[in-house]
Protein backbone atom coordinates (compact mmCIF):
# COMPACT_ATOMS: atom_id res chain seq x y z
CA UNK A 1 0.00 0.00 0.00
CA UNK A 2 1.45 2.92 -1.03
CA UNK A 3 1.78 6.29 1.32
CA UNK A 4 -1.12 8.43 0.18
CA UNK A 5 -3.33 5.10 0.32
CA UNK A 6 -2.24 4.47 3.82
CA UNK A 7 -2.38 8.36 5.08
CA UNK A 8 -6.30 8.36 3.73
CA UNK A 9 -6.72 5.05 5.28
CA UNK A 10 -5.82 6.30 8.49
CA UNK A 11 -7.31 9.34 8.66
CA UNK A 12 -10.38 7.07 8.47
CA UNK A 13 -9.76 4.85 11.03
CA UNK A 14 -9.37 7.79 13.02
CA UNK A 15 -12.23 9.51 12.15
CA UNK A 16 -14.01 6.44 12.79
CA UNK A 17 -12.49 5.86 16.26
CA UNK A 18 -12.83 9.22 17.78
CA UNK A 19 -16.75 9.42 16.57
CA UNK A 20 -17.50 6.03 17.97
CA UNK A 21 -15.40 7.04 21.25
CA UNK A 22 -18.36 10.59 21.01
CA UNK A 23 -21.18 9.04 20.23
CA UNK A 24 -20.90 6.01 22.67
CA UNK A 25 -19.48 8.35 25.67
CA UNK A 26 -22.81 10.15 25.06
CA UNK A 27 -25.12 6.99 24.46
CA UNK A 28 -23.45 3.58 24.61
CA UNK A 29 -26.57 1.64 25.12
CA UNK A 30 -27.83 2.97 21.61
CA UNK A 31 -24.65 0.44 20.25
CA UNK A 32 -24.17 -1.98 22.95
CA UNK A 33 -27.24 -4.04 24.86
CA UNK A 34 -26.62 -5.03 28.30
CA UNK A 35 -24.05 -7.59 29.05
CA UNK A 36 -21.76 -6.97 26.28
CA UNK A 37 -18.14 -5.37 26.16
CA UNK A 38 -19.95 -1.54 26.86
CA UNK A 39 -18.11 -1.45 30.43
CA UNK A 40 -14.50 -2.42 28.53
CA UNK A 41 -15.17 -0.47 25.46
CA UNK A 42 -16.39 2.78 27.06
CA UNK A 43 -13.36 2.45 29.38
CA UNK A 44 -10.49 2.44 26.92
CA UNK A 45 -12.76 4.94 24.82
CA UNK A 46 -12.23 7.41 27.80
CA UNK A 47 -8.48 5.82 27.75
CA UNK A 48 -7.86 6.85 24.20
CA UNK A 49 -9.82 10.32 24.77
CA UNK A 50 -7.19 11.03 28.08
CA UNK A 51 -4.25 10.11 25.91
CA UNK A 52 -5.30 12.39 22.78
CA UNK A 53 -5.70 15.53 25.17
CA UNK A 54 -2.68 14.79 27.39
CA UNK A 55 -0.44 13.79 24.76
CA UNK A 56 -1.46 16.95 22.99
CA UNK A 57 -1.64 19.38 25.09
CA UNK A 58 1.65 18.54 26.52
CA UNK A 59 4.03 21.15 25.83
CA UNK A 60 2.11 23.70 28.56
CA UNK A 61 3.42 21.35 30.96
CA UNK A 62 7.06 21.29 29.81
CA UNK A 63 9.65 22.55 31.92
CA UNK A 64 12.91 23.72 30.78
CA UNK A 65 14.22 19.92 30.34
CA UNK A 66 11.47 19.22 27.75
CA UNK A 67 11.60 22.46 25.67
CA UNK A 68 15.68 21.82 25.38
CA UNK A 69 14.49 18.25 24.14
CA UNK A 70 12.49 19.65 21.79
CA UNK A 71 14.96 22.67 20.88
CA UNK A 72 17.97 20.15 20.46
CA UNK A 73 15.28 17.40 18.05
CA UNK A 74 14.48 20.33 15.96
CA UNK A 75 17.98 21.24 15.40
CA UNK A 76 18.81 17.45 14.55
CA UNK A 77 15.63 17.42 11.66
CA UNK A 78 17.25 20.58 10.72
CA UNK A 79 20.77 19.35 10.23
CA UNK A 80 19.56 16.01 8.29
CA UNK A 81 17.75 18.25 6.14
CA UNK A 82 20.94 20.54 4.77
CA UNK A 83 21.95 17.21 3.35
CA UNK A 84 18.42 15.78 1.86
CA UNK A 85 19.04 16.61 -1.67
CA UNK A 86 22.32 15.32 -1.60
CA UNK A 87 21.41 12.11 0.12
CA UNK A 88 18.15 11.52 -2.03
CA UNK A 89 20.10 11.99 -5.65
CA UNK A 90 22.60 9.25 -3.75
CA UNK A 91 20.08 6.85 -3.07
CA UNK A 92 18.86 7.56 -6.22
CA UNK A 93 21.62 7.01 -8.11
CA UNK A 94 22.14 3.28 -6.51
CA UNK A 95 18.93 1.76 -6.49
CA UNK A 96 19.08 -1.98 -7.14
CA UNK A 97 16.54 -4.45 -8.17
CA UNK A 98 17.21 -6.12 -5.04
CA UNK A 99 17.21 -3.49 -2.92
CA UNK A 100 14.10 -2.42 -3.95
CA UNK A 101 11.98 -5.42 -3.66
CA UNK A 102 13.59 -5.13 0.38
CA UNK A 103 12.07 -1.48 1.12
CA UNK A 104 9.11 -2.36 -0.27
CA UNK A 105 8.60 -5.73 1.74
CA UNK A 106 9.95 -3.67 4.94
CA UNK A 107 8.20 -0.23 4.29
CA UNK A 108 4.94 -2.03 5.22
CA UNK A 109 5.40 -2.58 8.43
CA UNK A 110 4.81 1.29 9.09
CA UNK A 111 1.62 0.08 7.61
CA UNK A 112 -1.81 -2.10 7.76
CA UNK A 113 0.76 -5.03 9.32
CA UNK A 114 1.41 -3.05 12.70
CA UNK A 115 -2.08 -3.14 13.09
CA UNK A 116 -1.74 -6.75 12.80
CA UNK A 117 1.18 -6.84 15.24
CA UNK A 118 -0.86 -4.98 17.89
CA UNK A 119 -3.48 -7.93 17.29
CA UNK A 120 -1.05 -10.78 17.73
CA UNK A 121 -0.27 -9.01 21.21
CA UNK A 122 -3.60 -8.09 22.27
CA UNK A 123 -4.19 -11.91 21.48
CA UNK A 124 -1.60 -13.49 23.11
CA UNK A 125 -2.23 -11.54 26.05
CA UNK A 126 -5.81 -13.12 26.31
CA UNK A 127 -4.50 -16.66 25.36
CA UNK A 128 -1.73 -16.58 28.07
CA UNK A 129 -3.47 -14.13 30.38
CA UNK A 130 -0.78 -11.37 29.93
CA UNK A 131 -1.91 -8.58 30.76
CA UNK A 132 1.55 -6.29 29.90
CA UNK A 133 0.99 -8.00 26.15
CA UNK A 134 -2.79 -6.51 26.26
CA UNK A 135 -1.44 -3.28 27.41
CA UNK A 136 1.06 -2.92 24.57
CA UNK A 137 -1.79 -3.19 22.17
CA UNK A 138 -3.46 -0.68 23.68
CA UNK A 139 -0.56 2.09 23.82
CA UNK A 140 0.62 1.04 20.69
CA UNK A 141 -2.97 1.50 19.39
CA UNK A 142 -3.78 5.06 21.48
CA UNK A 143 -0.01 6.12 20.09
CA UNK A 144 -0.81 5.20 16.18
CA UNK A 145 -4.29 7.56 16.55
CA UNK A 146 -2.48 10.33 18.38
CA UNK A 147 0.93 10.23 16.45
CA UNK A 148 0.56 8.19 12.76
CA UNK A 149 -3.61 9.56 12.87
CA UNK A 150 -3.51 13.31 14.51
CA UNK A 151 0.15 14.86 14.45
CA UNK A 152 2.18 13.89 11.38
CA UNK A 153 -0.90 13.83 8.87
CA UNK A 154 -1.79 17.49 10.25
CA UNK A 155 1.75 18.43 9.87
CA UNK A 156 1.87 16.58 6.31
CA UNK A 157 -0.94 19.18 5.30
CA UNK A 158 0.01 22.64 6.78
CA UNK A 159 3.71 22.05 5.82
CA UNK A 160 3.32 21.12 2.35
CA UNK A 161 6.42 19.58 1.30
CA UNK A 162 6.79 17.80 -2.35
CA UNK A 163 8.27 14.26 -2.45
CA UNK A 164 11.35 12.78 -4.21
CA UNK A 165 9.60 11.31 -7.12
CA UNK A 166 8.11 14.90 -8.04
CA UNK A 167 11.40 16.27 -8.86
CA UNK A 168 10.42 19.62 -7.41
CA UNK A 169 13.36 19.77 -5.40
CA UNK A 170 14.86 19.06 -1.73
CA UNK A 171 13.42 22.15 -0.67
CA UNK A 172 9.66 22.83 -2.36
CA UNK A 173 7.62 23.94 0.42
CA UNK A 174 3.57 24.89 -0.11
CA UNK A 175 1.97 25.49 3.16
CA UNK A 176 -1.78 23.24 2.43
CA UNK A 177 -1.03 23.17 -1.08
CA UNK A 178 -1.46 19.19 -1.31
CA UNK A 179 2.24 17.24 -0.98
CA UNK A 180 1.91 15.17 2.05
CA UNK A 181 6.02 14.44 2.53
CA UNK A 182 7.06 16.02 5.82
CA UNK A 183 7.02 14.22 8.14
CA UNK A 184 6.81 10.29 6.69
CA UNK A 185 4.00 8.99 8.31
CA UNK A 186 5.18 5.15 8.05
CA UNK A 187 8.07 6.19 9.76
CA UNK A 188 5.43 7.50 12.36
CA UNK A 189 3.84 4.27 12.98
CA UNK A 190 6.95 2.44 13.27
CA UNK A 191 8.53 4.38 15.67
CA UNK A 192 5.29 4.39 17.58
CA UNK A 193 4.80 1.29 17.89
CA UNK A 194 8.65 0.50 18.29
CA UNK A 195 8.71 2.80 21.49
CA UNK A 196 5.57 1.16 23.28
CA UNK A 197 6.90 -2.15 23.12
CA UNK A 198 10.67 -1.29 24.02
CA UNK A 199 9.07 0.37 26.76
CA UNK A 200 7.31 -2.59 28.33
CA UNK A 201 10.43 -4.72 27.67
CA UNK A 202 13.65 -4.28 29.69
CA UNK A 203 15.47 -7.01 27.06
CA UNK A 204 17.95 -5.29 25.18
CA UNK A 205 17.21 -7.51 21.60
CA UNK A 206 14.06 -6.07 22.21
CA UNK A 207 14.50 -2.75 21.60
CA UNK A 208 17.08 -3.68 18.91
CA UNK A 209 14.79 -5.92 17.13
CA UNK A 210 11.87 -2.74 17.60
CA UNK A 211 13.97 0.16 16.85
CA UNK A 212 16.00 -1.56 14.29
CA UNK A 213 12.76 -2.33 12.05
CA UNK A 214 11.34 0.54 12.43
CA UNK A 215 14.27 2.42 11.20
CA UNK A 216 14.76 -0.14 8.43
CA UNK A 217 11.02 1.08 7.36
CA UNK A 218 12.40 5.38 7.27
CA UNK A 219 15.58 3.47 5.37
CA UNK A 220 12.78 1.86 2.79
CA UNK A 221 10.48 5.22 2.03
CA UNK A 222 13.92 7.12 1.40
CA UNK A 223 15.09 4.41 -0.77
CA UNK A 224 11.41 4.17 -2.35
CA UNK A 225 11.79 8.22 -3.23
CA UNK A 226 8.89 8.72 -0.88
CA UNK A 227 10.88 10.79 1.35
CA UNK A 228 13.65 12.80 2.28
CA UNK A 229 16.07 11.87 5.36
CA UNK A 230 14.45 14.87 7.56
CA UNK A 231 11.26 13.70 7.10
CA UNK A 232 12.33 10.15 8.18
CA UNK A 233 14.16 12.00 11.15
CA UNK A 234 10.77 14.12 12.17
CA UNK A 235 8.69 10.76 11.90
CA UNK A 236 11.16 8.74 14.29
CA UNK A 237 10.71 11.65 16.33
CA UNK A 238 6.97 12.23 16.27
CA UNK A 239 6.31 8.42 17.01
CA UNK A 240 9.22 7.53 19.40
CA UNK A 241 8.09 10.80 21.66
CA UNK A 242 4.34 10.06 21.55
CA UNK A 243 4.22 6.17 22.13
CA UNK A 244 6.82 6.98 25.69
CA UNK A 245 4.84 9.63 26.75
CA UNK A 246 1.28 7.33 26.44
CA UNK A 247 3.25 4.08 27.73
CA UNK A 248 4.27 6.37 30.80
CA UNK A 249 0.77 8.19 31.62
CA UNK A 250 -0.75 4.98 30.66
CA UNK A 251 0.62 2.42 33.34
CA UNK A 252 -1.92 3.22 36.23
CA UNK A 253 -4.69 3.02 34.25
CA UNK A 254 -4.15 -0.34 33.01
CA UNK A 255 -3.72 -1.63 36.19
CA UNK A 256 -6.36 -3.93 37.72
CA UNK A 257 -7.98 -3.91 35.00
CA UNK A 258 -9.08 -7.78 33.14
CA UNK A 259 -10.67 -7.99 29.71
CA UNK A 260 -12.48 -11.91 29.53
CA UNK A 261 -14.26 -13.06 26.17
CA UNK A 262 -17.62 -14.69 26.28
CA UNK A 263 -20.45 -15.71 24.21
CA UNK A 264 -23.64 -18.09 24.43
CA UNK A 265 -24.52 -18.19 21.14
CA UNK A 266 -26.37 -15.37 20.71
CA UNK A 267 -24.37 -12.88 22.01
CA UNK A 268 -20.35 -12.41 21.73
CA UNK A 269 -18.71 -9.70 24.00
CA UNK A 270 -16.40 -8.84 26.96
CA UNK A 271 -16.87 -8.86 30.53
CA UNK A 272 -14.08 -5.92 32.34
CA UNK A 273 -12.96 -6.79 36.27
CA UNK A 274 -11.35 -3.53 37.62
CA UNK A 275 -9.64 -4.24 41.01
CA UNK A 276 -8.81 -1.17 43.33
Amino acid sequence: MNGENFLTLRCRIVRITLWLIIFHIINPNAVFAEETFTASTQRYAGILVQDTLHTLTAPARWDQRDWLDFSLYTVGIGAVMVFDGSISDEVKENRTESADDFARFIQEFGSLPSFGIMGGFYGAGMIFGNNKAKSVAKDAFASSIVSAGIITPTLKLAVGRSRPYQDKGAYHFEPFGGDKSFPSGHTTQAFSLASVIAEYYDERWVDITSYGIAALVGLARIEQEAHFPSDVAAGAVIGTVVGKTIVRYNKDLHKGVTLTPYGNGEKIGAAIRIQF
